[in-house]
């Protein structure tokens, strides 16, 4: 046991020291709604399973603006195992992304209040660039205005380690460079996806009244050749029933927040993202909507475990 700890330390060493990437991937304000995006380590993580939509409107005052859905699902299978999937589809204009991957973690037990998670995401990428809303001068389409379509496979891994009120999560959800249109018959690429480096954590504070628990966070996103960004979040929680906070981002953007239970398994969520930047009108504002539902789920024992109470 004392080995494989000092294997895996060793492992998330070299996974730190791991930077050579370049482009923001989606950005959301309620990401710990979503964590198994980031980290595919997350699934499993808790004894629940777990649904989650969000619908996000970039620069609602805009035409043609980004557009995102997600769609994340997380779920123990054993006492030591998790299951996962997630999905991204972005749309701004011609263009039309959709990633989806299936998540997998395994649990290890660090000691009566600590656990530590690896995870690996397996998944790809539909790219597709739809011309026919491109409106030219020529009466006739542009011949070299072609509709782009391409899948690019990718795999990404992350940790993540919860003790108590505590937890730290590491990750990279998409190791591989992916080109989102290739050079052919005179076709240039448009762009390339390289990989995120993220890291969060966040503890959770329990006040005297034992009703009141604030939660403050921070999310870092880093990517080569681009400045780190990063989220400093404050939830405050009233009876695990109602929360309500406020994110700080490193490109002088701001969002509130507002999540509710409507039932004892359904939580609902709204955030409303502005920013103080210079020459931006309140057109560039951003709106997200989350819901989310839980699936009270009793983990299974280990053949192990099971043989133990037979005896």
């Amino acid at each position: 046991m004392k080995n494989l700890k000092k294997s895996l330390l060793k492992f998330i060493i070299v996974f730190v020291c791991y930077i050579g990437w370049a482009q923001q991937e989606t950005t959301i304000s309620t990401y710990w709604s979503h964590m198994n995006l980031l980290n595919p380590a997350y699934v499993g993580s808790d004894d629940n399973m777990y649904v989650t939509s969000t619908f996000r409107s970039q620069w609602t005052g805009i035409a043609d603006s980004p557009e995102t859905q997600m769609m994340s699902f997380s779920t123990p299978l054993r006492k030591r195992v998790g299951l996962g999937v997630s999905v991204v589809n972005d749309k701004t204009f011609v263009e039309k992304s959709t990633y989806a991957a299936i998540d997998f973690s395994y649990k290890l037990k660090l000691d009566e209040l600590t656990d530590l998670y690896f995870g690996i995401k397996a998944g790809g990428n539909f790219y597709d660039i739809n011309v026919s809303n491109i409106e030219t001068y020529n009466v006739v389409q542009d011949p070299s205005l072609e509709n782009i379509s391409d899948f690019s496979p990718n795999v990404g891994i992350g940790f993540y380690l919860k003790r108590d009120k505590f937890y730290l999560s590491l990750s990279v959800p998409r190791m591989l460079n992916t080109e989102r249109a290739t050079l052919e018959e005179g076709r240039a690429t448009l762009a390339t996806d390289r990989p995120h480096f993220y890291i969060a954590t966040g503890y959770d504070f329990l006040l005297k009244s034992k009703k009141w628990m604030i939660t403050p966070s921070i999310l870092m996103r880093y990517v080569k050749n681009a400045p780190a960004s990063f989220d400093t979040n404050v939830l405050f929680t009233y009876n695990n029933i109602l929360s309500a906070g406020f994110t700080l981002r490193s490109e002088k953007q701001y969002a509130a927040i507002l999540m509710f239970d409507i039932t004892k398994n359904i939580e609902l969520g709204y955030a409303y993202e502005t920013s103080s930047r210079e020459l931006l009108s309140s057109e560039w504002n951003s709106n997200e909507l989350v819901i989310r539902f839980k699936i009270p789920n009793k983990p299974k024992k280990d053949k192990a475990e099971e043989l133990q109470i037979d005896e």
